[in-house]
């Protein structure tokens, strides 16, 4: 793939002052620039960096041509990140994920300092991932989502992609008749995208299995079948720990234990 813009003019400044006071480097500096350019037309654009660090360590090269390099090392930074991310749009679209991550950590590490290209690059390996590298399984998929997050945790741009995720993960576990851990990843999900749609889903659906598991927790109770009782909302709270009813109503068992004297004090 070769960029047009990396041979035009525009992108680098090629007018050298001709002052007297040029030094023997400088003479040498505009001789061996086109070099510059034939690396860039071949998009060697790591030799073009290197070709640039070593002019700027000449300390006889004028200010003009130092301003000169530094201003053209930014070029080639962006330059060179813009061509690995379009790489990694390409190998994407082949369905090369690895491939294509590659490319990405190969942009990233064109300019690293620049905030707004780490954002859409942390968004197009959050992408890759979701879109194949993992496939369907959800819970290799969150950790990889998590960990692309810790690199940058106060940058929220994949934070809809970590909920769709863990979404995802909430409902195979939900299906699997896990509700404790389906309700677990289902508020996680929504810890990260407050209108991540499967995991309301699955948490209104396990909300509703919580509420009929202490119906029978009360009945049993009423009836004055405790250890029933006791079981009912240990499941209760095993899937839902902090339901204010079942808590509640675990308190009055516990407090209606002591005072009946028996010896299975319930403590949680």
């Amino acid at each position: 793939m070769v960029l047009p813009a990396c041979s035009s003019s525009s992108f680098f400044h090629s007018l050298f002052s001709e002052s007297q006071k040029d030094s023997k480097s400088d003479e040498r500096f505009r001789a061996e620039y086109p070099r510059l350019k034939e690396l860039l037309r071949r998009n060697h654009f790591r030799q073009a960096l290197g070709w640039i660090d070593s002019w700027r360590k000449v300390k006889d090269l004028s200010e003009s041509n130092q301003r000169l390099l530094q201003k053209d090392r930014k070029t080639i930074q962006m330059i060179g990140a813009s061509y690995y991310m379009g790489v990694a749009r390409e190998r994407k679209k082949m369905g090369h994920y690895r491939g294509a991550l590659t490319a990405l950590m190969t942009a990233e590490g064109f300019t690293p300092a620049d905030s707004d290209l780490q954002k859409a690059i942390l968004k197009a390996r959050a992408r890759i991932i979701v879109h194949g590298e993992i496939g369907q399984n959800w819970a290799e998929m969150v950790q990889r989502l998590l960990a692309l997050k810790s690199k940058n945790p106060d940058d929220n741009v994949i934070d809809p992609t970590i909920g769709w995720a863990y979404g995802g993960l909430a409902e195979s576990e939900y299906i699997s008749g896990r509700f404790d851990l389906a309700f677990a990843h289902s508020r996680m999900g929504l810890s990260y995208d407050r209108k991540e749609t499967r995991a309301l889903r699955v948490q209104d659906r396990i909300s509703v299995i919580v509420k009929g598991i202490i119906d029978k927790a009360e009945s049993a109770y009423r009836n004055h079948r405790f250890d029933e009782s006791r079981r009912y909302l240990e499941q209760a709270l095993t899937i839902d720990p902090d339901n204010r009813r079942a808590r509640k109503d675990w308190r009055i068992l516990a407090e209606t234990l002591k005072m009946a004297g028996t010896r299975n004090n319930l403590k949680r």
